[in-house]
C-alpha cells in the first residue's frame, strides 16, 4: 500500500529533459523498444494533417499486431496540434495547458502485455519514480469495465478515487468510422489550484485497445489486444515543478527570457513576472512549433501544411506587435503611431531568429539533432518570412488608408465587408490586425458579413478538393487488406520487358468512361515519388493483345497500381466491348508481358541524377550546407528543383553551377546504391530530405566524391549521360525558397536544336555574317525603328494640327449646338483621331466635333464654351438613332458603330438623319 506524501521538493529544480530521461530509463527496464519520434508529417497516414499524438506512428501496428517489428515500445513523440480536426492554435496563450507543438511520452504494446500491466507500469512509476502523493491522484474508467476498476483497487485506490465516466470520456477510437477502439483509464492530479472551475489535471490517459468497430458501430472483440498510452511532457513537468501552467517550467521560462532579453536589446520595456503574458506565450509556443515544422520538411505556403506554419509565423508576429503597441521610439517588429490626422506602420529589421539560441538552450538532450544541423536553414526561412508579411503589413495598410480616405465611407466609418475579406484573402493581411486598426481609427467591421464570405471560400475551396482520384485511392486502399503489395524490380534495366501475373483487378464507371485499375506482381513500372514521374508503357494480355498503361499510383505504402486502357481499339468497338473481349486474360492469375516505355524511363533517370548533381553543385558553389531541397519534379525532358536561399543567384553563380555539373558530366563515373542503416547513411554523409520519412533501412544513391543522396528513384548508371546540362531559369517560388529548371542530356541536346533552328534565318534577315554580329545588328535595326516611329509620330502630330484633313468636314446641328463631321483616312489610326480630336476642340471650341474613321466614332467638345452638352451626352443621343454602342466623359467620348462609314454618302445618310432625329 502507497502512503501519502507531499510532491517532492528535488522535482523543482530538475529540467524537463531529466523528466523524459526517467521515463525512457523506466521503460527501457520493462524491456520496450525505443522508437526515435518520427516526423511531424505522417507521411503514410493522408488522413491527418500532422503527426498530433503518440500512437499516430504505430497506427499499422494497432490494425495489425502481428506486423509490428516489437512487441512492445516507447517513444517521446513530437505533435502538433494546429490546422485539421485537432485545432489548439486559437486557444494558445489564453489556457494554461494548450500547445501548438508538444512532445508526448507514451509505452505501447502490441500483444505482449494487457491492462494489468499497462496499469501497473503506470501507477508505479508515477509513485515510485516520480514520487507524487497518491492523495493527489484520482483515476476514471469507463461505466462497466468492472477489470479495470479492479486493477485500480489492487493499486490501492480507494473506491472515492476511482471515478465511473461515460464512453464520451473513457471510450477512445481512431476516428468515427471503424477500427480498433476500446476503453480507456486517465490519470488525473490535483493542482489545488481552487480559482480554477476544475482543479483536476489529466496526465496520463491509458487505452486499451481490445474491440474492433465494424462500419455498422458493432463491436467485436479483437484476437490480438493492444495498449497505447499518452503523457504530455510539459503538463507531467508542470506538475513536478510545482507551476500553475505548462508557460511556467524550465523550457518555456528561456525562451522567454529570451524574448525578454530581445525587448530590452532593442529599447522596450518587459515584464519581469513569472507568469508570462499571453502574447509572450504565443510567441514561445509559436516559435517552437515553427522551427520543429521547418526542420520536417514544412515550407511557409499558402496551402496545406505550409499556410498552417505561416499562419503560425504572423500569429507570433501579431502577438509581437502588441507587446510593443505603446513603443515610441523603438519596436520589436511593427506598431502602429496613431495622431489625430494619420495611422502609420512603423518597421524594422526581423526579430524571430534572435530567439533561436534560446530554443536551443531547452534542448540539451540532443534528443533532436535537426535542430542544431538545419538551424541555418530554419533560421533563413523563418527570417524571409517574417520580412515578407511585413511588406504584407505595408501593402494591406495602403489598402485600408485608401478605405478611411473614402468620402463616401466617413458617414457610416465602417470598412465594407467585402475588402476586409479581400486584405485577407488577397493580401493574407490578418483579418484580427483589420479589427484592431478599425477600432482605433473610430471605424467598424461586420464580422459576420466576413466570417460568411470566408465560409463561401472553405466550401468553394473543399469542392475543387472532391475528385474522383481521391476516392479511387479510397477504394484501391482496400487492396492493402488483401496484402496485394507487387515488388517493384524496375531498378534493373533487363527486367522493364517481363512476364508478371494479374494479382487484383478494379474497373470502375466514369460517367461514360469506364476505367481499368491493375496490379501486377513483379511490376518494373516506376510509380510517382521522389518528384520522379510515374512510367508509362504497355502490358501484353496472353491473348496477345496489348493495353497502354497510362499511369502508376501508390495508394498506399508499397503499393503499385497500374492505370490501363486497350490500344488498338477496331472502329465502332466500345471500351466495354474490349473489356468484354479481354475479360478472360484479365483475371487474376493470369500471365502478362510487360513494356516499359525506355525513351521516357531514361530521360526521367537521367533528370533524377542531374537533381541530385544540382544539389550537391548549389552547395559547393554557395558554398553553403544550409542548402535544403524544398520539392523537385523530374520528368523524361526536364527536371525542377526547389531549395531554400535567402535571394536570388546572380548571372555568375549559375554559370559557375552549370559549369561544374557539365565537367562532372564530361569526367564521368559510375552511380552506385547500397542499402544500409539510416543510422549508417546518415553517419557516411548521405542527403536526407527533410520531408521524407525513411525506414530503418534505407536505398543510397552515390556518385563517389560528388553525391550522396537516400532515394527510392531510377537513375542512370553512369554520370555521362547528364551532358550537356543547362539552367533554363532561376526565379522564386516563396519568400526563402529558389527554383532552377533545367534540361540535361538527349532532352537538353533537343533543347539547343530547336534554340539553334531560327538563327539562320535571323542572321538572313538581320544580314549578319555571323552570331557574333546579331546583337549588333539587332540594336541597329532596333534604333532605325525608334527613329523612324518618331518620325512618323511628327508627321501625325504636324497632320493633326491641320486646319483640314484631306476631306471637308461636313455641318450640321444638334439641340442648338453647332456639329462639325469629319470623315478620317483609314490610313490613319485611333490615336491619331485623339489628338485630331483634342487639337479640333482647342482651336475650334465653339463647335462639337463628330470624327469617323470605317466603325469608330468620337466626339470632342470644349466644356468651358459649350455647356448645354457634354461629349458622352451628344454620344448617347446619337446611338439611339444608329446601331452601336459607346461612352465617355465630359469633352472627349469614344464608340464603335455596327455599320461602317467610309465616304462622304454615308455620313449624308446615316449619320446626319440622325443628328436630326436626336
Amino acid at each position: 500500500m502507497y502512503q501519502t506524501r507531499h510532491l517532492s521538493r528535488k522535482w523543482l529544480t530538475e529540467s524537463s529533459r531529466l523528466v523524459h530521461a526517467r521515463f525512457c530509463n523506466n521503460c527501457h527496464l520493462q524491456s520496450h523498444t525505443p522508437v526515435k519520434s518520427s516526423s511531424l508529417v505522417p507521411h503514410n497516414d493522408k488522413s491527418l494533417l500532422f503527426t498530433n499524438a503518440g500512437m499516430v506512428p504505430f497506427k499499422e501496428y494497432f490494425l495489425k499486431p502481428n506486423t509490428a517489428p516489437f512487441q512492445c515500445a516507447t517513444s517521446v513523440q513530437k505533435c502538433m496540434r494546429a490546422g485539421g480536426k485537432h485545432n489548439d492554435l486559437d486557444n494558445v496563450g489564453y489556457t494554461p495547458r494548450h500547445h501548438t507543438f508538444f512532445e508526448m511520452l507514451g509505452n505501447f504494446s502490441f500483444g505482449k502485455y494487457t491492462k494489468a500491466e499497462a496499469i501497473q507500469y503506470a501507477w508505479k512509476f508515477l509513485l515510485e519514480k516520480l514520487e507524487l502523493p497518491i492523495d493527489r491522484l484520482r483515476v476514471t474508467v469507463l461505466e462497466g469495465d468492472q477489470e479495470a476498476y479492479e486493477l485500480w483497487k489492487r493499486q490501492g485506490l480507494s473506491d472515492d478515487m476511482i471515478i465511473k465516466c461515460g464512453p464520451e470520456d473513457n471510450f477512445w477510437s481512431m476516428g468515427d468510422g471503424e477500427g480498433p477502439c476500446g476503453s480507456c483509464t486517465e490519470i488525473f492530479w490535483d493542482t489545488q489550484d481552487r480559482s480554477l472551475e476544475d482543479p483536476w489535471l489529466e496526465i496520463w490517459n491509458l487505452v486499451f485497445m481490445e474491440k474492433y468497430r465494424n462500419a455498422h458501430g458493432e463491436l467485436t472483440d479483437l484476437p490480438i489486444p493492444c495498449i497505447d498510452t499518452g503523457m504530455g511532457l510539459e503538463r507531467m513537468t508542470s506538475v513536478l515543478q510545482g507551476k500553475k501552467n505548462n508557460f511556467q517550467i524550465d523550457q518555456f521560462q528561456i525562451l522567454v527570457n529570451g524574448l525578454r532579453d530581445v525587448m530590452k536589446a532593442r529599447g522596450l520595456e518587459s515584464s519581469t513576472d513569472i507568469d508570462p503574458s499571453p502574447h509572450e506565450k504565443i510567441i514561445a509556443d509559436h516559435f517552437r512549433a515553427m522551427c520543429f515544422l521547418i526542420s520536417d520538411g514544412v515550407i511557409p505556403s499558402n496551402i496545406g501544411r505550409g499556410y498552417v506554419l505561416r499562419r503560425i509565423i504572423r500569429r507570433a508576429l501579431r502577438s509581437a506587435r502588441q507587446l510593443n503597441l505603446n513603443g515610441t521610439i523603438h519596436v520589436t517588429t511593427f506598431f502602429l503611431i496613431t495622431s489625430s490626422t494619420n495611422l502609420r506602420l512603423q518597421t524594422i529589421d526581423p526579430f524571430l531568429t534572435d530567439l533561436y539560441p534560446s530554443l536551443l538552450a531547452g534542448f540539451t538532450d540532443n534528443l533532436y539533432p535537426e535542430l542544431v544541423n538545419r538551424a541555418s536553414s530554419i533560421c533563413s526561412i523563418i527570417a524571409n518570412e517574417e520580412t515578407s508579411f511585413l511588406a504584407t503589413l505595408d501593402r494591406g495598410m495602403t489598402v485600408l488608408e485608401n478605405v478611411f480616405s473614402q468620402a463616401e465611407l466617413q458617414k457610416s466609418k465602417e470598412i465594407p465587408s467585402q475588402v476586409a475579406f479581400q486584405l485577407f484573402d488577397t493580401y493574407g493581411f490578418p483579418f484580427d490586425l483589420t479589427l484592431i486598426i478599425a477600432k482605433e481609427r473610430g471605424w467598424s467591421v461586420d464580422i459576420e458579413a466576413v466570417e460568411t464570405l470566408r465560409e463561401k471560400q472553405k466550401i468553394a475551396g473543399r469542392e475543387t478538393w472532391k475528385s474522383d482520384s481521391i476516392a479511387d485511392k479510397s477504394r484501391l486502399s482496400e487492396w492493402r487488406k488483401m496484402n496485394i503489395m507487387p515488388q517493384f524490380t524496375g531498378y534493373e534495366h533487363s527486367l522493364l520487358h517481363q512476364e508478371s501475373t494479374i494479382v487484383a483487378l478494379d474497373t470502375a464507371k466514369k460517367g461514360k468512361k469506364i476505367e481499368v485499375n491493375v496490379a501486377i506482381d513483379p511490376c518494373p513500372f516506376y510509380g510517382l515519388g521522389g518528384g520522379q514521374v510515374p512510367d508509362k508503357g504497355t502490358i501484353e494480355l496472353a491473348n496477345g493483345n496489348s493495353w497502354e498503361v497510362q499511369d502508376v499510383l501508390q495508394p498506399y505504402e508499397g503499393g503499385l497500381v497500374l492505370r490501363i486502357s486497350p490500344t488498338n481499339v477496331v472502329a465502332g468497338q466500345s471500351i466495354e466491348q474490349r473489356i468484354e473481349e479481354d475479360y478472360e486474360y484479365l483475371q487474376k492469375g493470369q500471365l502478362v508481358r510487360t513494356e516499359v516505355d525506355m525513351r521516357r524511363r531514361q530521360g526521367a533517370e537521367v533528370h533524377h541524377t542531374a537533381t541530385h548533381i544540382l544539389n550537391a553543385s548549389l552547395r559547393k558553389v554557395l558554398k553553403t550546407e544550409d542548402i535544403v531541397q524544398a520539392g523537385s519534379t523530374v520528368e523524361p525532358n526536364k527536371l525542377r528543383f526547389d531549395f531554400t536561399y535567402g535571394r536570388p543567384l546572380n548571372e555568375e553563380e549559375l554559370n559557375q553551377i552549370e559549369n561544374w555539373i557539365n565537367h562532372v558530366a564530361l569526367g564521368g563515373g559510375k552511380t552506385t546504391v547500397k542499402y544500409m542503416k539510416l543510422s549508417d547513411a546518415v553517419q557516411s554523409g548521405a542527403i536526407a530530405a527533410f520531408s521524407e520519412k525513411y525506414g530503418e533501412t534505407v536505398r543510397v544513391v552515390d556518385v563517389p566524391g560528388i553525391s550522396k543522396e537516400l532515394c527510392g528513384g531510377t537513375h542512370v548508371d553512369n554520370v555521362h549521360k547528364l551532358y550537356p546540362f543547362k539552367i533554363l531559369n532561376e526565379t522564386s517560388v516563396a519568400a526563402g525558397t529558389r527554383r532552377i529548371e533545367a534540361v540535361a542530356g538527349l532532352a537538353c541536346i533537343e533543347w539547343y536544336r530547336k534554340a539553334f533552328k531560327p538563327i539562320p534565318e535571323v542572321l538572313k534577315l538581320l544580314r549578319a555574317n555571323g552570331t557574333h554580329e546579331m546583337v549588333d545588328k539587332l540594336e541597329k535595326s532596333l534604333q532605325q525603328n525608334k527613329e523612324l516611329q518618331k518620325r512618323v509620330e511628327f508627321m501625325n502630330e504636324k497632320l493633326a494640327s491641320a486646319s483640314e484633313v484631306v476631306v471637308k468636314p461636313i455641318s450640321s446641328r444638334i439641340e442648338g449646338v453647332d456639329v462639325k463631321i469629319h470623315l478620317i483616312d483609314p490610313d490613319l489610326d485611333s490615336a491619331f483621331m485623339q489628338r485630331r480630336a483634342n487639337i479640333l476642340k482647342q482651336n475650334q471650341p465653339d463647335s462639337a466635333h463628330i470624327l469617323i474613321n470605317g466603325n469608330t466614332i468620337m466626339i470632342a467638345l470644349n466644356s468651358a464654351k459649350i455647356k448645354s452638352e457634354t461629349a458622352n451626352s451628344l454620344m448617347k443621343k446619337l446611338l439611339k438613332h444608329i446601331k452601336g454602342g459607346g461612352g465617355g466623359q465630359k469633352e472627349l467620348a469614344q464608340g464603335r458603330l455596327v455599320a461602317r462609314i467610309t465616304t462622304e454618302k454615308d455620313i449624308i445618310s446615316t449619320i446626319l438623319p440622325a443628328l436630326e432625329q436626336s
